[in-house]
């Protein structure tokens, strides 16, 4: 069995891994149900359902830890996972009472949004309490992770079949249950997600504790000053990532028209996403399996090869006829797929292993927040680029942007790592001496 897999033996994260599978592939229908259902109902305003959820998770993130740091982690997740389903429902009451309208669309999308920040910073601080060891922990954050990464291939597929014999606004009723399933999981594992947990966060009363829980996160970042810029790094990254993959890609396909054996249009767009996807899983199965000897620097390796695929996606256009271009697209996103994991797992086990508790809770709150701000930023500022340069040069920018931080990143955590390896390596003197 793949390391990877091997948590699954454990009863208590099969359990929330279940539980967690189907409230992830339930939120990429609910993905789908809403853009299309706002397009039905709003047309154009369709990017106020998408726009609204980066500014949601950037309120949410901010000022969650004010109501949230109080709460058991435990009790975090089931109230996230009670109200999101609740969310769900929302549009399609309103479908059966008086009509679906984008207002309920946006509600909802604000309410999972901000709800998926009190949930993730939770999760993050009960898997040291699932698995103590430093190898398991990359072990089942790659698994988590993989989750997510897989959600995104199979849940267009999941909609393209419930689609056949369900309306689309039940998408979101079938993403309430997933939510629910998801609530039952964590109920059912309880006891062990809560084993070794301190109590929670004790503030002080009035403006100051509420001060000091809005900067909670960030005061423990710059407390391990290597940790936090590799997070923070990640988080800011999360912003020509998204430009790159979710929007250039569209519009290059869009504007070029790459076809191969007969696929072109939406499916040339879904093959490269695709291709995506496979190295997406491909390389976080290999990262959660594989006990890295230089973690920090081999984290911005993942950068250079994430880099170099979205720029070469980029050159195959100006350089490759049309007969090749579709391969070409495909072979620059499957190479940028595989890069991500291998930042992000290392990362994640690092972060749990270099905080403890709620602080994990906070920290991993603080780099959503910032993830959250880069990607508002880049989605409004790439609009700019796509006008001025065009999807292309946009989309290799992107690219050579992360290609220059993942070849910097490496040289500087390559001198950090050989620098601690010598420390560790000179003798200690004894008393006296």
């Amino acid at each position: 069995m793949l390391p990877v897999f091997r948590p699954l033996k454990d009863r208590a994260v099969l359990v929330v891994w279940s539980g967690l599978c189907t409230s992830t592939v339930g939120e990429d229908l609910f993905r789908v149900a809403s853009v299309w259902l706002a397009v039905e109902v709003a047309g154009n305003m369709v990017g106020l359902v998408t726009g609204v959820q980066y500014v949601a998770m950037l309120v949410a993130g901010l000022f969650g830890g004010v109501l949230f740091d109080r709460w058991r982690p435990v009790r975090a997740m089931l109230v996230s996972r009670w109200w999101s389903a609740a969310f769900c429902l929302l549009p399609v009451i309103g479908y059966y009472v008086s009509g679906l309208s984008i207002t309920l669309l946006i509600v909802a999308s604000v309410g999972l949004a901000s709800l998926r920040m009190v949930f993730s910073p939770a999760l993050q601080s009960t898997i040291p309490t699932l698995v103590r060891d430093r190898d398991g922990q990359q072990a089942i954050n790659g698994l988590f992770d993989a989750t997510y990464r897989i959600a995104r291939l199979i849940g267009p597929m999941v909609a393209a079949l419930l689609h056949l014999f369900m309306p689309v606004i039940h998408f979101l009723t079938a993403t309430a249950l997933g939510f629910l399933v998801s609530g039952a999981a964590i109920r059912a594992a309880q006891t062990r997600l809560e084993d070794g947990l301190a109590d929670p966060v004790r503030m002080k009363p009035g403006l100051k504790g509420a001060w000091e829980a809005l900067t909670a996160g960030m005061r423990l970042m710059l407390s391990e000053p290597v940790t936090g810029a590799v997070l923070l790094t990640n988080a800011l990254m999360n912003g020509p990532w998204m430009v790159a993959l979710s929007l250039a890609i569209a519009l290059i396909v869009t504007e070029y028209k790459p076809t191969f054996l007969g696929f072109g249009d939406l499916s040339a767009y879904a093959l490269v996403m695709g291709a995506y996807g496979v190295g997406d899983v491909t390389g976080n199965i290999i990262a959660a399996s594989v006990r890295f000897r230089n973690p920090l620097s081999t984290m911005f390796l993942g950068y250079v090869a994430m880099g170099t695929g979205f720029s070469w996606l980029a050159v195959s256009v100006w350089l490759l006829p049309g007969e090749v271009l579709l391969p070409a697209m495909m072979i620059g996103g499957l190479l940028g797929g595989l890069g991500g994991p291998f930042f992000f797992v290392p990362m994640i086990t690092r972060m749990q292993t270099v905080f403890h508790g709620h602080d994990i809770a906070r920290v991993f709150r603080f780099r959503l927040v910032v993830m959250a701000g880069a990607m508002l930023i880049s989605s409004i500022v790439a609009t700019w680029f796509f006008d001025a340069m065009g999807a292309v040069a946009t989309q290799l920018a992107c690219g050579v942007l992360i290609f220059g931080i993942g070849i910097v990143g490496h040289v500087l955590c390559r001198r950090h790592e050989r620098k601690e390896r010598r420390g560790s390596a000179d003798p200690v003197p004894a008393p006296g001496e």
